[in-house]
């Protein structure tokens, strides 16, 4: 934590748009900046809230099976006599397995009471079970939902790595078109102050009589070129900057401002060869993909959920038959367990079954329609990965040759700048193709940035685009 002390002291403050060559700057890497994003940024934060929103679906689910007490009372009273009086509580317990254990205790009286609801004069106690036998014997709705809570617990992972594996790609591009305006800036300033040297250099020389006054119009015009090129490079930086700040906050969702203070680094300084993936790097992305990949993950869950669906579907062709028993005592003496007895006992049995099964038909055929257009879009989503890997993969490497190529550019535009300023000293050159061999040198230079750029944009969309880079 340390190492980012300094960090912290930086950026919180206040921001001061001007550049300066002078200013005391830190480098403010890749990673650096991800460490705050990673940390404190609101839209991590809210991906954790996934995990708690899949615990507490698979808790409500969990309620379906929880022990649960009842009670009723019916009273009727008419001219002056009580007609009946009924009340029933009692005690369930659902389980897993399509099980139903109750207890309860029945107290009825009434000069008109149905004989069916007579029990002895102190009531009556019971306990029993309900049990399906048909219809919801292996999967009920209960158990369904509760199998699908869990499977969206698990999702929410995959759903919170998709969530941030996409954030993280846009604040690295962020970061690094941040870099890349810097880094013209750092070119055009640089620029700028050799114009201004030379243009002294120049003045001086006509002061001395060596140099006509033609040349130093010359050379304060590509002052004013060079400094409007500054001046607008400044404020691309700026805004950069502005946009890069928008991913960065610290403790108490407070957000944070990149200020002069820090700086990405130099693209000189970076060495590209370091993050090269190559094609045996590739093959492993490539077959890891369904296994890894956070969205095809995610069609996986959903499949599953729709297997659970379909099996709960399933069930409906069965018919329903369930059975309910239930022993039977008077509430005497102290221990109400001896007065169970097995003659004492109610029992039923219900049974139901459509004879044409349309609507259950329907519904599983309906199932089973979801989970094949479950399956075409999944093969579909995979098929765009894999080509989007592809497609930043093979990005990638013609960047990597395009920065070697630049580079080398680069290198031979200042070599013939260098040639050219020794003709001009021993005056077999002019002003006017020094500054041709600068502009040059400096588009190339402005070009290399932007290959650069894209370069460490490219190489993090594999990752990207395999799911893998908030993990990488």
């Amino acid at each position: 934590m340390r190492r980012y002390l300094w960090l912290l002291i930086v950026i919180a403050l206040l921001p001061v748009q001007t550049y300066s060559q002078e200013q005391d700057t830190k480098t403010f890497s890749q990673e650096d900046f991800l460490f705050f994003v990673n940390k404190y940024h609101p839209v991590m934060k809210q991906a954790s809230l996934l995990a708690k929103t899949g615990e507490s679906t698979v808790r409500n689910a969990r309620g379906n099976f929880d022990p649960y007490l009842y009670g009723n009372l019916d009273q009727k009273y008419f001219d002056d006599k009580e007609y009946y009086n009924i009340l029933g509580s009692g005690l369930k317990v659902p389980t897993w397995y399509g099980l139903e254990l109750k207890a309860g205790y029945d107290q009825n009286q009434g000069v008109f009471l149905n004989p069916e609801n007579s029990v002895p004069a102190d009531g009556l106690w019971y306990a029993g079970a309900s049990i399906t036998l048909g219809q919801g014997l292996f999967i009920d709705k209960r158990r369904a939902t509760l199998k699908q809570a869990k499977l969206f617990a698990e999702s929410t992972k995959a759903q919170q790595e998709v969530l941030i594996n996409d954030f993280y790609f846009d604040a690295i591009k962020e970061y690094w078109k941040w870099a890349e305006t810097w880094n013209q800036l750092k070119v055009y300033q640089d620029a700028l102050d050799l114009a201004k040297v030379r243009f002294e250099a120049v003045k001086q020389s006509y002061l001395l009589g060596d140099k006509p006054a033609i040349d130093t119009l010359e050379a304060y015009i590509q002052i004013q070129n060079r400094e409007m090129n500054r001046n607008e490079s400044r404020l691309q930086y700026q805004n950069k900057t502005l946009e890069l700040s928008n991913f960065l906050w610290f403790e108490n969702n407070t957000p944070l401002q990149i200020t002069d203070s820090l700086v990405p680094p130099l693209f000189s300084n970076l060495d590209i060869s370091q993050t090269v993936i190559y094609n045996d790097s590739l093959q492993t992305i490539l077959e890891n993909l369904s296994q890894d990949h956070p969205q095809l993950q995610l069609y996986d869950y959903k499949l599953s959920s729709l297997d659970i669906e379909r099996r709960l579907k399933a069930e409906s062709l069965k018919p329903k038959l369930n059975l309910n028993y239930n022993l039977l005592a008077e509430p005497q003496g102290g221990d109400y367990a001896d007065n169970f007895s097995l003659q004492n006992y109610k029992w039923g049995v219900e049974f139901s079954f459509p004879i044409f099964l349309r609507e259950a038909r329907g519904n599983l055929q309906l199932t089973k329609i979801k989970m094949q257009d479950t399956e075409y879009l999944q093969q579909q989503k995979g098929l765009e990965i894999r080509n989007k890997v592809l497609q930043y993969y093979n990005e990638q490497q013609n960047l990597l040759t395009q920065v070697n190529l630049y580079s080398k550019a680069v290198n031979n535009y200042d070599k013939l700048l260098q040639g050219e300023k020794q003709m001009f000293d021993a005056g077999e050159s002019s002003l006017f193709i020094i500054n041709r061999r600068e502009v040059n040198l400096i588009a190339a230079q402005i070009k290399l940035m932007q290959f650069i750029s894209k370069y460490n944009i490219s190489y993090n969309g594999v990752y990207w685009a395999a799911g893998k880079l908030y993990g990488n």
